[in-house]
């Protein structure tokens, strides 16, 4: 007799849905005949994804929990696929995932558009100061409005570290304010650069030249702490640094008294290290940097477009097809996941 896909989804889903209902952020894209969805009770994305909560489970769609080996070797029976609702991975054991024969896919896609509004969002907010113009009028001192004054994005320099998806769309939302962008990634090609609108420069070129970075870049061994001090104190004093990348891309203390002594004119982050971070931290004080709790890009259309076209590659999945965005590929050929994944599909699609 055929059966349903069993997907469980991670608990941060119902942490974050508000007073939502799942139908509303798109979990009714889930054809109940051909999968069995449940979704695990509400948990911040502090947590890990508990053991326990993943038996019989063939996929697991996670959000932005944690996902540690313990709870991947527990659940490898029976665990085909870890479907990630957005990009990063770095919360993710992908060694473990590969070991045990269970395939990790992402759909960065999906978030391109709306990250990219999100830190143009970030770079109008903090260039016109925007929170603090708020504050200043829900307080009635209009008179100190003059210490706040904005600056213009026209025609001003535009960096991006971590070209990528995201970074070549900024790019492209940014052409009507008529900005020169720079670009630095370690593989980009001149080529490569100049086909999204930008010029490829070194690092150190494009701090000192932008009055706009934004970082975009994953956190990988070689980008995790790429800006600090040092770099910090490359920046023009009326630069203002965005960061829709991942916190520890930037040594946080470090920006956080070059902002307090004004080194810089300005941030506007959306990612931390740690997240969250504490309620006392030096960046909460400051009236010159906007913060946003890793959320920039989380819209109704976004949440609904993520889970469509995770909900297209398991129903591929299903049919016998590999998903489009495969995070380890060496995993397709090793003879745990074949098994798993043979008898998968002959379940689902039996008469």
């Amino acid at each position: 007799m055929r059966r349903p896909l069993r997907i469980v989804a991670s608990g941060d889903y119902l942490h974050t849905i508000g007073r939502d209902a799942p139908a509303d952020l798109g979990f009714g894209v889930f054809d109940p005949a051909r999968f069995d969805l449940a979704l695990l009770p509400a948990a911040p994305q502090t947590e890990a994804v508990p053991a326990s909560a993943l038996a019989n489970a063939d996929v697991l769609l996670m959000l932005g929990q944690y996902l540690p080996e313990a709870s991947i070797a527990t659940a490898a029976a029976t665990l085909t696929v870890v479907a990630r609702a957005g990009v990063g991975i770095d919360k993710i054991d992908v060694d473990a995932l590969t070991r045990h024969g269970i395939l990790l896919f992402n759909v960065p896609d999906a978030l391109t558009q709306g990250t990219a509004a999100g830190a143009l969002a970030l770079m109008l907010a903090a260039s016109r100061h925007i929170v603090a113009m708020d504050r200043l009028t829900r307080e009635g001192r209009w008179d100190d409005r003059q210490y706040h004054r904005g600056r213009e994005i026209y025609g001003k320099t535009l960096g991006v570290i971590g070209p990528g998806r995201i970074g070549a769309e900024l790019v492209r939302l940014v052409a009507p304010f008529g900005m020169r962008c720079l670009a630095y990634s370690p593989r980009l090609t001149q080529e490569r650069a100049q086909r999204m609108g930008a010029e490829a420069v070194l690092l150190d070129r494009l701090l000192q030249e932008s009055h706009f970075v934004v970082i975009c870049a994953p956190l990988t061994d070689e980008t995790r702490g790429m800006v600090g001090a040092r770099e910090l104190g490359l920046m023009r004093r009326d630069g203002v640094l965005v960061n829709v990348g991942r916190g520890p891309i930037i040594d946080q203390t470090a920006l956080a008294h070059a902002l307090a002594e004004r080194r810089i004119a300005a941030a506007a982050l959306d990612v931390f290290d740690p997240q969250p971070f504490a309620a006392d931290d030096l960046l909460a004080r400051l009236d010159n940097v906007v913060l946003s709790p890793h959320a920039i890009c989380d819209t109704y259309e976004l949440r609904t477009d993520v889970l469509a076209a995770i909900a297209r590659e398991l129903s591929a999945f299903a049919e016998g097809a590999l998903p489009s965005n495969c995070v380890n590929p060496a995993v397709v050929e090793s003879a745990r996941f074949q098994a798993k994944r043979t008898r998968l599909i002959q379940a689902m699609q039996r008469s």
